[in-house]
C-alpha cells in the first residue's frame, strides 16, 4: 500500500479507509470527519438507518486498530431532510452515539467547533457548528498542559469561594 503523502510526522493514505485501515499498525488517535449522508457528488443519500449501519461499519474498522489506550475524535454535521419549511434536523452525532457505546467506548467530550461560515438559511438559523465526538476506551492518555490555551487574565485572583483573594 502506498502513501498518498508522507514526511518524518505524518503518513496520508488516498482510499476507502475500510480497505486502508486494516493494513496499518495499531494507532493511539483517530480524527476523522466522515460523509454526512447530504447526497453530494462522493456520496449516495441513503436512509438515516443505513447510512448509521455503513458508519458502524467505518467505526468497527477503527476500533480494531486503536490501541488500549487510543482516542477517537469524530466529527459531524447535521443531516437535513426535507425542503422549504418541511426542512427536520437530525443531529448525526446522537444517531452515532449509540453505535461507539455499544462497541465498549466511552464519550469523554462532546465539542462543539463553530466557525462563521456556511450555506445560509431562510426558513430556520443557518447551521454554523458541527460536533467533534471524543471517545476512548476505559483506559486512555490525557495531556492537558500542550493544548491548555493560556489564561486571559493570568494574574487574575479568586474573587469569590473559599479562595477569596489568593
Amino acid at each position: 500500500m502506498k502513501p498518498y503523502y508522507q514526511d518524518e510526522w505524518v503518513t496520508i493514505y488516498h482510499g476507502d479507509c475500510r480497505e486502508i485501515l486494516p493494513e496499518l499498525p495499531e494507532v493511539d488517535l483517530v480524527v476523522t470527519s466522515p460523509p454526512y449522508n447530504l447526497g453530494k457528488s462522493y456520496e449516495q443519500k441513503v436512509s438515516l438507518d443505513e447510512y448509521a449501519s455503513e458508519q458502524r461499519k467505518t467505526i468497527e474498522a477503527c476500533c480494531d486498530i486503536l490501541s488500549s489506550t487510543g482516542s477517537i475524535c469524530w466529527q459531524v454535521g447535521t443531516y437535513i431532510v426535507g425542503k422549504g419549511k418541511a426542512k427536520e434536523a437530525f443531529p448525526l452525532d446522537i444517531i452515532l452515539y449509540p453505535i461507539f457505546k455499544s462497541l465498549g467506548l466511552i464519550l469523554r467530550n462532546r465539542i462543539v467547533w463553530h466557525f462563521g461560515h456556511g450555506l445560509h438559511e431562510t426558513v430556520r438559523f443557518s447551521g454554523r457548528h458541527e460536533t467533534i465526538l471524543w471517545f476512548t476506551p476505559n483506559s486512555y492518555v490525557f495531556n492537558l498542559d500542550p493544548v491548555r490555551v493560556p489564561q486571559k487574565y493570568p494574574g487574575k485572583k479568586a474573587y469569590k469561594g473559599p479562595n477569596e483573594g489568593e
